[in-house]
């Protein structure tokens, strides 16, 4: 197997505030939902939101110091810093620039915005920075989503939730690390399940808040939208192996973008894999979406389940339509 030559050597994640549990958003929010069917259908037990005070670049930021601690580097090393997000601060400005500024670093910086895939394009703009030349480059997916979700929305209110991980990249043999990742995107179905206004197709005003407009907007069904983020994960992954060479069978630990409990384990089980080679941090974290892959790898690595050799598949989908897929080989000590 031959690979980019590209390995990660610092994981890290932030999640905001205290946890929040189904029972608590209920009664504080006079929610209808059922707190325990929920957590039985989801898979979402807590999730953490925010406060006013911060936005998703102190997420971002946090997350990526962590990772830079453990890769062992300052930030002023690093060649570039590329945050997957679809939550960023402002309309007009990257919230890379402030995760720069809030780190110390100096490198260029760029968001990439591809909804529940944005860590996966994120993750191929860094492969490709280190395997053409760069030595460090950090990549964050992080999203803040609960300052925009209404509160009155009983279907997606308790699923989203705030936080955001990181990993460092940097050099390494071709025969592990990265052997290799592949993205996809379908757009048509952007209307499928989208925020309309508060862009420039349909720019803020008095009448698209009166309207209700900023909210977001599912046109599928949720069985629709379950199986098709189900299959195309679980499609995106078995490629990325066939090219590979890789047996699913092979796999060691899976780590599937965190939508919900009952996609994931479809997933899981079109690909033939063991769910206890799935690895889960929705129950504790909810629907960070762009934040849910390097969260949930960072989770496995605190558990130690990323030892050397291990083979890490990770695969996420997401509205536009968008997606990705990588294997990862753990390199040796």
């Amino acid at each position: 197997m031959q690979g980019w030559g590209v390995k990660i050597i610092g994981h890290g994640a932030y999640l905001p505030g205290e946890p929040i549990t189904n029972e608590a958003l209920k009664e504080k929010l006079n929610l209808e939902f059922d707190p325990v069917k929920h957590a039985a259908v989801t898979g979402i037990k807590t999730r953490h939101w925010g406060g006013k005070d911060i936005a998703t670049s102190h997420i971002a930021a946090e997350a990526g110091r962590q990772a830079l601690e453990r890769a062992g580097i300052h930030a002023s090393q690093l060649q570039r810093i590329i945050l997957g997000t679809q939550t960023a601060d402002y309309v007009n400005t990257a919230a890379s620039c402030n995760v720069q500024q809030i780190l110390g670093a100096t490198c260029p910086v760029g968001d990439t915005t591809a909804s529940c895939s944005s860590f996966m394009y994120a993750l191929d703009f860094g492969l490709r920075l280190v395997a053409t030349g760069m030595e460090y480059v950090l990549v964050i997916g992080a999203d803040m989503k609960s300052k925009s979700v209404r509160r009155t929305d009983q279907v997606f209110l308790p699923i989203f939730s705030d936080g955001g991980g990181a990993v460092v990249l940097t050099k390494c043999s071709p025969d592990e690390g990265f052997l290799g990742i592949q993205l996809w995107a379908d757009g048509s179905g952007i209307h499928k399940l989208y925020v309309p206004a508060g862009g420039s197709a349909m720019p803020a005003s008095h009448e698209t808040v009166d309207a209700d407009l900023h909210g977001t907007v599912m046109n599928m069904t949720g069985k629709e939208l379950a199986e098709n983020a189900a299959g195309k994960m679980a499609e995106l992954a078995r490629h990325v192996c066939e090219i590979n060479n890789v047996s699913i069978h092979d796999i060691d630990v899976f780590v599937p973008h965190q939508a919900n409990y009952y996609i994931m384990k479809k997933a899981a089980e079109a690909l033939g894999l063991p769910l206890d080679k799935m690895e889960v941090s929705i129950d504790r974290v909810g629907n960070c979406i762009a934040g849910t892959v390097p969260i949930t790898l960072n989770q496995a690595y605190e558990k130690g389940k990323l030892t050397p050799g291990a083979l890490v598949l990770i695969t996420a989908a997401g509205a536009g339509y968008t997606g990705g897929a990588a294997l990862y080989k753990v390199p040796a000590l």
